[in-house]
């Protein structure tokens, strides 16, 4: 038997193969939703700046709140 315990669960070897598969066909999906992720901070950083907050203190803003996507 090929079954594999991931975290909690286990999984068959051909499950764990769709996961892959599945992780790989999505990676175009994932670059753009990143790429898309860094415009919205860049512009959050900008947007700070321009309302007077130092390079520094925007800075530190986005690290601490980032985008608030979630």
């Amino acid at each position: 038997m090929n079954d594999k315990l991931f975290g909690n669960v286990i999984l068959t070897e051909k499950e764990m193969q769709m996961m892959i598969d599945e992780t790989i066909r999505t990676i175009p999906f994932q670059i753009r939703m990143i790429q898309e992720e860094a415009k919205l901070l860049k512009a959050r950083y900008d947007a700070l700046v321009a309302e007077g907050f130092t390079e520094e203190q925007a800075l530190e803003i986005v690290k601490a709140r980032g985008s608030q996507l979630e």
